[in-house]
Parts: C-alpha cells; sequence; structure tokens
C-alpha cells in the first residue's frame, strides 16, 4: 500500500493546479485535502492559516522534484519566459539556495539557473538527504512556559495542566516530511527531553489537582 505525505502546500486548489497537471501527465497519484491547523506539525507559538495540501507517494517525491525542475528548465529556454526571481538580487537567490525550506524544486532551479547566469559560474543545490536534516531547537522561553503552564495546574487550574502536558506532547511528536519525501523528528533531543518532562511533570499536577478536587468535595 502506498504511503502518501504531505509534498507541498496551497491556499486554494487554484494555485496547485500547475502542479496537479504535471502530476496527471506523468500518471502519479495525488490527494488534495483540506488542512486546518494540524497539532503536531507546526511551531509552538506559530499561526497556521487553514491551507490545502498536495500529498503524493513517499517513494515518488524525488521523481517530482526532477520533474519539476526539468520542467523549469525546459519553461526558463522558452523565449519571453519571465519569472518574479529574475528581479531579485544575487544576494536574494543566494539566501534561496542556501535555505531552499518552502521553495519548490521549480522555484529552486528557477533561482540556481538565474543566478549561476549572473555569476557566470555553476550553482549546486545543498542536499536534501535526512542525514543533512538539522532539528529545530526549541526556543527556551517555550521550555519555561511548558513548566510553568504545567505547575500551575496543580493547583485548580486543571486546563493549564492538560496545556503543559499538550504542549510536551507537541514537541516529543512534531514530525516534518523532507522534500525528498523521508520523515524525521522536528525538534532536537534536547527539546524533546523537556517535552517528555513537562509530560511528565503534567501528568503529576493534574494527579495533584484532581486529589485537591476530591478533598474539597469530600468536605
Amino acid at each position: 500500500m502506498l504511503q502518501y505525505a504531505t509534498y507541498s502546500r496551497f491556499y486554494s486548489p487554484d494555485d496547485a493546479q500547475f502542479l496537479i497537471s504535471l502530476l496527471q501527465k506523468h500518471h502519479i497519484p495525488y490527494a488534495l485535502e483540506h488542512e486546518v491547523n494540524q497539532l503536531d506539525k507546526v511551531y509552538l507559538g506559530a499561526v497556521v492559516d487553514a491551507m490545502f495540501t498536495l500529498q503524493i507517494p513517499k517513494e515518488k517525491f524525488n521523481h517530482v522534484n526532477h520533474l519539476l525542475a526539468d520542467q523549469a528548465k525546459q519553461d526558463l529556454a522558452q523565449p519571453g519566459f519571465e519569472h518574479l526571481m529574475q528581479s531579485y538580487s544575487v544576494s536574494e537567490l543566494q539566501e534561496i539556495i542556501h535555505h531552499p525550506d518552502g521553495w519548490n524544486a521549480y522555484d529552486l532551479q528557477v533561482a540556481t539557473e538565474i543566478l549561476s547566469e549572473r555569476l557566470q559560474a555553476p550553482v549546486t543545490l545543498p542536499s536534501i538527504h535526512s542525514d543533512n536534516f538539522k532539528p529545530v531547537r526549541l526556543e527556551l522561553i517555550w521550555i519555561l512556559l511548558g513548566y510553568i503552564v504545567s505547575l500551575l495546574g496543580a493547583s485548580y487550574f486543571f486546563y493549564l495542566a492538560i496545556a503543559g502536558f499538550l504542549s510536551g506532547l507537541v514537541v516529543n511528536q512534531a514530525k516534518k516530511t523532507l522534500k525528498d519525501g523521508s520523515t524525521v523528528k522536528m525538534y532536537d533531543q534536547w527539546s524533546r527531553m523537556h517535552g517528555r518532562i513537562i509530560m511528565i511533570l503534567a501528568s503529576v499536577c493534574m494527579a495533584i489537582n484532581l486529589i485537591l478536587l476530591l478533598h474539597l468535595i469530600s468536605r
């Protein structure tokens, strides 16, 4: 059975039509789904709008990357081809190449070709293999907030203990699908360790809260 994963996100189905047409042309299965704030796929504190996710089999990620890159090369060779990146400066194009997250294979190839032409030298994209992925280290302020919220849950604010537990769960379980289709943990080991401690602390605080409530009821 094919394992599907999100290849790209769009604000509307119309935005996805270019990629969908390419997938249909090469007989690659896909699914376009509406996604709303999935807890295990976002950074704590981030605001995420409702989006449409285009999902394809994981083993097809690299193939689609190559198809998009080849399409970009073909389009660039066409007379009168226009792309927003043609107005970018060399430093802006280099920033895209060095930080490719958030850019699809088509745009990355366009940026590479334009930069190579500007510099009159070959430009290569960094590897997207999972071994090169750098997990996110959660900022200390969010770690401390998780501890504080969990501790407050030991009083009569039961919902705070639940919030603390969920925050720890997010940090411990959040994953990211890379451009090659591999799935990795989003946060580094240090952040996940604190996430697990926060979950344990929140569970203890919930138990204390329940004991306090039972004590009040029995009085």
